[in-house]
Formats: structure tokens, sequence, C-alpha cells
């Protein structure tokens, strides 16, 4: 009997770990990682996040050269990868709600047909998408053909925002004070939150960055009940093996040992105001 074909998207922030997680999950034989696919035809035009690596696959390559990704296209029956230019369901606002609605519409359209050539030609039974945003990920489970599941990943408010401003900083991104920057990432996850309520709780595995460093085997033995694939041992690095993804963190592509961080901890004693703040916001969020 052919296994069910199911899709496990990752929502969360940024700097929460979902490339982390996405990773120890492609090391099962049953399940292959595409990473952010919302970003693909910015990767394959290469405009937007990506640039520090060049919009390159895992891989190496790029998304015209790379040979998984060309499987794919032509699987789409499409000659020229550039012909693929939307891959992002964006919230509509009322002001272009038609319009907006229309290219969400292609865009479900376009993910589901990748989906399917991705099953096809790796002939893996489960597809983790780690593309986080909340309304991309809820507009897919609404409309699609699979057994569509989440992995809600939550993150000390504190560790997120820190991480993301060392980020920034290494970027030369537009200076955020902190206390904002640890606001909007609160105002994050109430909108991750109020977006799962379009979910049915039984396709939702809620997952806490920290909790899952307690016990790693335990955390990945309960995902396998939840998600059905078969269990197997923690792995002891994060590295790419034959992967093909896209975007995640800028560590991707280098080995690391798994462990938990606590590097935040000391930066959030050094600013008691966002560290109280934070503590705060973590319960009632």
């Amino acid at each position: 009997m052919k296994e069910r074909q199911t899709i496990i998207y990752i929502m969360s922030n940024e700097r929460s770990g979902s490339t982390l997680i996405e990773n120890i999950l492609s090391k099962s034989p049953q399940i292959v990682s595409v990473g952010e696919t919302y970003l693909l035809g910015g990767y394959i035009h290469k405009v937007g996040p990506g640039f520090s690596w060049d919009w390159n696959c895992s891989c190496g390559n790029s998304l015209m050269e790379c040979n998984f990704w060309n499987k794919i296209y032509r699987h789409l029956n499409i000659s020229d990868p550039r012909e693929i230019k939307n891959t992002k369901i964006i919230y509509p606002k009322r002001k272009d709600k038609d319009d907006q609605k229309s290219k969400n519409e292609e865009v479900l359209s376009l993910m589901n047909r990748i989906y399917a050539a991705v099953f096809e030609i790796t002939n893996c039974s489960i597809v983790v998408d780690s593309s986080k945003k909340a309304f991309h990920g809820t507009s897919l489970y609404q409309n699609s053909p699979y057994n569509f599941k989440f992995i809600y990943l939550k993150r000390d408010l504190r560790a997120v925002t820190f991480s993301k401003q060392k980020w920034r900083k290494r970027y030369g991104a537009k200076d955020i004070s902190l206390i904002k920057l640890l606001i909007a990432n609160y105002l994050h996850r109430l909108w991750c939150m109020f977006m799962l309520r379009k979910v049915d709780k039984k396709d939702v595995f809620n997952l806490n960055y920290e909790d899952f460093f307690e016990n790693p085997q335990q955390t990945l033995d309960d995902m396998s009940n939840f998600f059905g694939f078969d269990s197997y041992e923690m792995p002891e690095f994060m590295e790419l093996v034959d992967d093909h993804t896209i975007a995640g963190t800028p560590n991707r592509f280098e080995k690391r040992r798994i462990k938990y961080d606590a590097g935040w901890l000391s930066t959030a004693k050094k600013r008691p105001l966002i560290n109280a703040l934070g503590l705060i916001l973590n319960k009632i969020g």
C-alpha cells in the first residue's frame, strides 16, 4: 500500500531554528526537504533574501543549474525557470484585494504542482517546507490535495530578538531599537496563533525550541509518531547531505554539532528592561 503523501510546513519567526528542524527531518529516508519555497521565485531571479550566497541552492549551484530543481521544472513542463516569477501567497490589502486574490490562486496552483513534482522525482512520502509564513502556510493548507500538517515552532522572544539584531548589524540593515524588535516578534507570534485558528488542532505539532534540546531524541520520536514516519536516531550534526533546499540560516553551509546555544542569555542579563519584558511576553503569548 502506497504511503499517503504528506506536507510538513514549518511555521515560525525568523531566527527560531526552522532550518535546524528541517535539516534534522531531512535525515529520514522517507522525507525530503525543499527549504523555503516561498522564496523560490526570488531565488530564480536573484532578488530579495539570499544575496549573501548569491541565491544558490544548498547544493552550491544556482536555481538555473541545480539538477534537482531542473527536474522539477521539466516535470512542470517549464523550459525556462524564469517563467516562475511569483511563489508568494500574500495577505490581500483592501485596495488591491481582487488582484492579489487572483495572484494568490495562481501561486496555490503552482505550489501544489511543485509538491507533486517533488513527490514524483524523489519517491519520498513526506515533503518539508520551511517557508515560515503564516498566511502562506494556512492558504496552502486550505487548498491542498495532500495530508498537510504544521510544525508551529516557537523560540524565546529574547533569543529571537538578539539574534535578529546581530544579523541585521552584520548585513547593514536599518537600525531598530531592541524594544521595537521585541514587540514586533511578539506581534508575529500573535499573528501565527491567529492564523492557526483556521487549522484543525490535530494537524499542528507545537514545538518549543528550548524544550526540544531537553530531550532531542524523544521530541524526534514524538514527531515521527505525529507525522507518520519511521523513528531514527537523532543526528549529531547539522549538515548538508545531498540537500537541495532554498534559503535558511546563513550558517547552513557549515557542518555544526547540534547543541543549544545559550549565548544570548548573557546579553539579555545586560539589558534588564528587555529581559523582563521578554519574560512577560513569553508567558502571555
